[in-house]
């Protein structure tokens, strides 16, 4: 049985990773809002990808929620946040896609970001998990690409765009951690 919290943090991981390669890489144009026609195929392949995370992640998340496999908090903690990432995700994708309209999935993942940020002072002012300091963390290295999305979507300048991802790498580096510690637990021998 794949246990949800271990494909839940892969799954954002490599969203976050990918998300500061399509920063990177996608010529997209903040005054049209669109991404230049030569990068077609890269805008395509980046849709298809977030589309296929973001639903899994979403899924996840209602799954968590309805289920209710872990902890009260726990539960809370990880149902919304992957509820809501995922529909960001698919948010960005369907934006990729048609080519229109970044600029406002980033209001959407600016707010999204506050809903992190409550988790993390949460997770801290409760003493959640058992490590809360870096659960905490966690949670807020994902709240910062969330937050500097909107810049990132309204401006041209490479160097807000670079800022963008090296936020996402992080973020990327902080939940690949956790899903490589949740998988080795749920591993461990009894």
């Amino acid at each position: 049985m794949v246990n949800p919290l271990d494909s839940m943090a892969w799954d954002i991981g490599i969203s976050a990773v990918l998300l500061g390669i399509a920063a990177i890489r996608l010529p997209y144009k903040a005054s049209s809002d669109s991404v230049e026609e030569k990068g077609k195929n890269l805008r395509i392949g980046f849709a298809v990808a977030f589309g296929v995370l973001g639903f899994y992640l979403f899924i996840n998340g209602l799954f968590i929620g309805f289920t209710g496999p872990f902890s009260d908090y726990a539960n809370v903690l990880f149902s919304g946040a992957a509820s809501l990432g995922g529909l960001t995700l698919i948010a960005v994708s369907v934006s990729l896609f048609r080519n229109a309209g970044l600029s406002v999935v980033s209001y959407f993942a600016c707010a999204f970001g506050l809903y992190i940020a409550t988790l993390a002072y949460s997770i801290i002012l409760y003493d959640l998990t058992r490590e809360p300091l870096l659960a905490a963390l966690a949670y807020l290295s994902s709240a910062a690409p969330l937050w500097l999305s909107v810049p990132a979507a309204h401006s041209d300048n490479k160097w807000v765009r670079w800022l963008f991802a090296v936020f996402a790498f992080l973020f990327a580096i902080a939940w690949l951690y956790e899903g490589y510690e949740f998988t080795t637990g749920h591993l461990e021998p009894d």
